[in-house]
């Protein structure tokens, strides 16, 4: 529309700067509810005008039930046709999607040299447009710096499509391939791949290359760098009442297979596969995006340690490679690494939230005194307030509260970096511990394993199935701590914590002389327990507290 062909269409709307609707004539279309503005503007920017009803309902009214989305998609819907009804024909919605007429409504976002006319200097996407609701919050945001990216670039800066774009080599960069599926299946595919993208970019160490420019500039020659460094490819099928999802996450120049796994969630109905799917879709992505970010993360700490580090991104990841031997000395050159690139870079996100991460593993390990604990708690707060959208500053405040015996403080930090980043397995372990230490422990389960079942290869699995194993003995399921305790000790021999739940098991199942073995096994790998290890254990009813010393000496 560069020959200015947009000025025969019906309609113009501007998307940068505040929402802004006018018909050829330069009269203002009066557009009153923020959601119906939305709507819009989410059409406005999708490829070809076209969104799922089901992700449109997700993305604004993520907070209500099903049935109550819909029908406030519908009343949004039928209010923009009201308002939008003389001039023809411009929205159109049928049983799954809805559409916005590109051929009579022009957008400014699609042609950016008009906006530098209109709007000189910074502009912002959806200027003003506040909607409370989280899902909204995370797309309006990764849409500002989307759009402001590209204002740059029409404002002078180099034109992504005609130079090298290298994501920076040890950030990694994923695009999503469209799955594939059964003709049946097509509209559920599509909604099921955006849920896995947006479960992934929760994650806010990773970053994203959109599919359609990743394949243009492979098919233009471009070199490597020019494109994302991994690809997830997925599958989707029906089998009798259940949804299969077959995955993988790929690494694009060496073909090697980072992680390729089978996820199956049950149909609400199988003769009606769209009932009740947006909540499976969400719960399939969850699960592929706490799997896939895990194996990421291992395989780029494990690079870390074959080549020397050359950014500050590099040194991140050798810094959480240390973090995860938890051994003292460890903690010490993460906690150096971390410090150094602080000192370089005041902002460096992932410093901040790491050299957290390392002072709550050295309060973990040594039991430290609240000093310390508050220490990890402030640092933590300080990565919050450089991205409060990272969900990673929350969960470690949160574990750092539970600790101070701050509960309602650790169940509000928890279920915020939950809500931020769904697939956080370690932020449900968190949750798990909340529960259990808050008498829950029933409650605590089902956390914990939802924690497993994000992160099940996961370096610190020990922890969950530790905290799993405290969970089961205090609900009274004796044979199910004793296989989580031995589970734990299994990944990580000289678990203090793993140690004392087995031989408190066992004596609840008044098994003396295995007790005796155990009590062995805890003392050769912690000899200094006593019973300030159980004291430190912020439990609610303190009174668990002084029975479990009770029966361990």
């Amino acid at each position: 529309m560069a020959d200015g062909s947009h000025k025969t269409l019906g309609l113009q709307l501007n998307v940068i700067g505040p929402f802004d609707l006018r018909r050829t004539d330069g009269s203002r279309v009066t557009i009153t509810s923020k959601k119906a503005r939305a709507v819009l503007a989410m059409l406005a920017v999708a490829p070809g005008g076209r969104r799922e009803r089901r992700w449109l309902q997700y993305k604004l009214w993520s907070e209500r039930g099903e049935r109550e989305g819909a029908a406030s998609l519908r009343q949004t819907l039928s209010a923009l046709r009201r308002a939008l009804a003389p001039m023809g024909d411009v929205l159109e919605a049928d049983r799954t999607t809805v559409t916005l007429s590109l051929s009579e409504v022009a957008v400014d976002a699609l042609e950016l040299s008009s906006v530098a006319q209109r709007l000189p200097g910074q502009a912002e996407f959806l200027e003003g447009l506040d909607i409370r609701d989280p899902e909204f919050d995370n797309w309006l945001r990764e849409q500002r710096a989307f759009w402001s990216r590209q204002l740059e670039t029409s404002q002078g800066g180099p034109d992504p499509s005609e130079v090298d774009f290298a994501p920076p080599l040890d950030v990694p960069c994923v695009t999503l391939m469209p799955f594939a599926s059964a003709e049946p299946l097509t509209p559920q595919t599509q909604e099921l791949a955006e849920q896995v993208l947006d479960q992934l970019a929760r994650h806010r160490w990773i970053s994203f290359m959109d599919w359609a420019v990743h394949s243009g500039r492979s098919a233009a020659g471009a070199a490597r760098p020019a494109t994302a460094n991994y690809v997830v490819t997925g599958q989707l099928r029906q089998s009798g009442g259940r949804l299969v999802l077959m995955v993988e996450l790929t690494h694009l120049t060496t073909g090697q297979s980072v992680k390729r796994a089978q996820f199956t969630a049950p149909l609400a109905d199988a003769a009606d596969i769209g009932a009740g799917f947006a909540a499976v879709a969400r719960d399939m992505a969850i699960e592929v995006a706490g799997n896939f970010s895990c194996a990421l993360a291992q395989s780029y700490e494990q690079r870390s340690q074959s080549r020397p580090a050359q950014s500050d991104e590099a040194l991140v990841w050798q810094g959480r490679w240390h973090i995860n031997r938890l051994t003292a000395e460890d903690f010490e050159k993460a906690q150096a690494i971390f410090e150094d690139i602080i000192a370089r870079n005041p902002g460096h996100i992932e410093a901040h939230v790491y050299l957290a991460l390392t002072t709550l593993w050295r309060v973990w390990t040594c039991r430290a005194d609240p000093r310390d604990i508050k220490l990890a708690r402030r640092q933590a707060q300080k990565a919050i307030k450089l991205d409060v959208s990272d969900g990673r500053g929350y969960w470690i405040a949160g574990c750092a509260e539970c600790w101070l015996g701050n509960k309602t403080a650790a169940v509000h930090y928890t279920d915020e970096a939950i809500r931020l980043c769904p697939s956080l397995a370690f932020a449900h372990d968190q949750r798990g511990t909340n529960l259990a230490y808050d008498g829950n422990p029933l409650a605590a389960l089902e956390a914990l394993e939802h924690a497993i079942r994000l992160s099940p290869h996961h370096p610190q699995r020990f922890c969950f199935e530790g905290e799993t194993a405290l969970a089961a003995l205090l609900a009274g399921d004796l044979s199910a701590a004793l296989q989580h305790a031995d589970h734990a000790l299994l990944l990580r021999p000289a678990y203090w914590y793993a140690h004392m739940v087995k031989v408190l098991a066992l004596h609840r199942m008044g098994r003396p002389d295995a007790v005796s073995r155990a009590k062995r096994d805890l003392y050769e790998f912690e000899p200094r327990f006593n019973r300030s290890y159980i004291n430190w254990l912020p439990f609610s009813d303190r009174s668990l507290n002084a029975r479990m010393i009770e029966e361990m000496f």
